[in-house]
């Protein structure tokens, strides 16, 4: 388990940053609100890995057994277990392969670009009908080929990004406890999610790392807020040009400091 990953210091992180990004201008805010649903029983989570056969990762099912069942986390938040964005169950639609079995990659996966060559090509001339049958057959040759749910077998959606972007956990195979990007209705295919050193990040560094470039956004945000709203002197003149051009410096005093912070601890990752 991640060290950082206990109850305690989840809900004390997201309740500072529920204080910093009091206007929700964080991306996915206004959605999840920076709250977390109630944790499941374990029994649930018992339930599901008896009936595949597989144990989920630890990190995971301490989170959503004992931090809280989906809400506050990256882009649109985290998934509750069992459930897709819209509320739909895992079984429903063909998104969800068959966990039990293992992920099928341990490498990034994309088709060739030959297979996208395929795609029909159609003038402006093309008879309706026409192109509905054409974009039909299409259609049904990436679902087989591409969007096969057998793709993501033993693994699982934690979040979703929206355009029909994903990020999913591998619980079974030799890349169980791996956060994946699933960028394949962008025709980018699947990637092992890695940290600023090339490591492949687990859900707890995915959920931590989450969190910790939200509160160093909101705080630098909020500071170059103030800073640009900021119309008179404390003691009610105008502002000069010597305290604007204070201002800018100051502000570029941060912009350097956040980026030389970013380099040091990328480095110390190493």
């Amino acid at each position: 388990m991640h060290e950082s990953l206990d109850r305690e210091t989840v809900l004390r992180l997201l309740a500072k940053l529920r204080r910093r990004d009091s206007k929700r201008s964080l991306f996915g805010s206004a959605a999840h609100d920076y709250k977390l649903n109630p944790p499941i029983p374990a029994s649930t989570i018992q339930e599901f890995e008896a009936r595949h056969g597989s144990r989920l990762p630890d990190d995971y099912r301490y989170f959503v057994t004992e931090i809280g069942n989906g809400g506050a986390g990256p882009y649109y938040g985290l998934l509750p277990f069992g459930q897709l964005d819209d509320g739909r169950s895992w079984e429903e639609g063909d998104l969800i392969g068959d966990v039990s079995q293992p992920f099928p990659h341990v490498e990034p996966w994309n088709l060739p670009g030959s297979f996208w060559e395929q795609q029909p090509d159609m003038s402006p001339d093309t008879p309706p009908e026409e192109v509905d049958r054409l974009m039909e057959a299409w259609d049904k040759v990436e679902r087989e080929h591409y969007f096969n749910s057998a793709i993501m077998n033993g693994a699982i959606p934690i979040c979703h990004l929206g355009c029909g972007l994903w990020q999913w956990l591998v619980v079974n195979g030799e890349q169980k406890g791996s956060v994946w990007n699933d960028s394949r209705s962008d025709h980018g295919g699947i990637s092992p999610l890695q940290d600023e050193s090339g490591e492949q990040m687990t859900f707890s560094d995915w959920y931590m790392s989450w969190l910790n470039r939200s509160l160093q956004s909101a705080g630098l945000k909020s500071m170059i807020t103030g800073l640009l709203r900021r119309r008179t002197t404390a003691a009610g003149y105008p502002i000069t040009h010597r305290t604007r051009r204070r201002d800018v410096l100051t502000l570029l005093g941060l912009i350097i400091a956040g980026v030389l912070l970013g380099l040091a601890m990328a480095l110390l990752r190493r």
